[in-house]
C-alpha cells in the first residue's frame, strides 16, 4: 500500500502564494479587497454627529390673570406657573371656529375667534385674543393684547384688555372710552382713548376725537384729528419694589446664656 505524502509548506512560502495570487485578482480571503475598502472609506465619517439646526421660539411676555405679574418665557413651556401668585394655567393656543359658543377658557396663550363665531355666553380669559366674529353675551379678558379685525363685533361693556390693536378696514366708534396701555391703529377710530402708553397710528391708520396718553407716534399718512393731553407724567409711576420682612429667629437655634460677670467668690473654710 501506497505512503500518502504531507506537503509541508513553511511561513515564507506561505506569504509568496498569498502575495502572487493577489498580484492575478483573487485576492486574500482571510483580508479586505483593498477597492471595497476605498468605497466603505467614501462615506462622510461625521455623518452621525451632525446636529440639524433649530429655530427656538421668540420671546413671550405672559401676564397673570390672577395678581397681574409679567413673566417672560422662552422656548416652549406646556403649564406655566406665576412667580407671584402661583397661578398655573396652560400655555396653548385655541381657535374658536364658526358657529354659537357658549363655555368657559382660560390659558396662557392665543384665542382666535374665527369670523362666524357668535360668543353667546361664557368667558374667555387669555394672554392674547384675536376677535373677528361677534360677541354676543361672552366676557373676554386680554390680560395682554386685543387684535379686532374688520368683520368683529365687540361688546365694550364685557370686553376688558391691556393693549389693542385694530386691524386694516375697521372703522371703530366704542360708545365708552377706551382705557388701556397702548392703542394701535390699522383702522379709523372716533372716540376719547385714555392711554397709560403709547398711540401708534400707522400709515393706514386714522384716529379723530380726544387723546390723553404718555406718548405719539404718527407715521407718515396716518390720519390724526384730535384733543390731546400727551405728556410722560400720564404714564403710570413703576411699581415701588416690596419690603423684605425681618427673617424670623429660628427656636431650635436657642442663643448661648449669658456669662456671669461677678461668679461667686468661694467661701472662706
Amino acid at each position: 500500500m501506497a505512503s500518502k505524502k504531507t506537503k509541508v509548506v513553511d511561513g515564507y512560502t506561505a506569504i509568496r502564494a498569498a502575495q502572487e495570487a493577489a498580484r492575478h485578482g483573487r485576492g486574500d480571503p482571510l483580508r479586505p479587497d483593498p477597492e471595497t475598502s476605498k468605497e466603505k472609506s467614501t462615506a462622510d465619517p461625521k455623518a452621525g454627529a451632525r446636529i440639524g439646526r433649530s429655530v427656538m421660539p421668540s420671546k413671550r411676555e405672559v401676564i397673570c390673570p390672577e395678581c397681574g405679574a409679567t413673566s417672560s418665557i422662552v422656548g416652549k413651556v406646556d403649564l406655566w406657573v406665576c412667580t407671584q401668585c402661583r397661578h398655573r394655567m396652560k400655555l396653548q393656543d385655541l381657535k374658536i371656529e364658526a358657529g354659537d359658543w357658549n363655555n368657559e377658557i382660560e390659558v396662557g396663550g392665543t384665542v382666535t375667534i374665527l369670523p362666524g363665531a357668535k360668543m353667546t355666553g361664557g368667558r374667555i380669559t387669555a394672554n392674547d385674543v384675536v376677535l373677528q366674529g361677534e360677541m354676543a353675551g361672552v366676557e373676554i379678558r386680554a390680560c395682554h393684547k386685543l387684535t379686532i379685525h374688520k368683520e368683529a363685533k365687540p361688546d365694550w361693556v364685557r370686553l376688558k384688555t391691556l393693549d389693542m390693536e385694530l386691524g386694516p378696514g375697521v372703522n371703530l366708534t366704542p360708545g365708552k372710552p377706551i382705557e388701556g396701555r397702548h392703542l394701535g391703529l390699522h383702522g379709523k377710530f372716533s372716540g376719547n382713548a385714555v392711554l397709560q402708553g403709547t398711540l401708534t397710528i400707522y400709515a393706514d391708520g386714522d384716529f379723530s376725537g380726544q387723546l390723553k396718553a404718555a406718548g405719539l407716534q404718527v407715521e407718515e399718512g396716518g390720519g390724526f384729528r384730535a384733543q390731546l393731553d400727551v405728556k410722560p407724567e400720564n404714564a403710570p409711576p413703576p411699581p415701588k419694589p416690596k419690603a423684605r420682612a425681618p427673617a424670623k429667629p429660628n427656636p431650635r437655634l436657642r442663643p448661648p446664656p449669658p456669662k456671669n460677670q461677678n461668679p461667686p467668690r468661694p467661701k472662706p473654710k
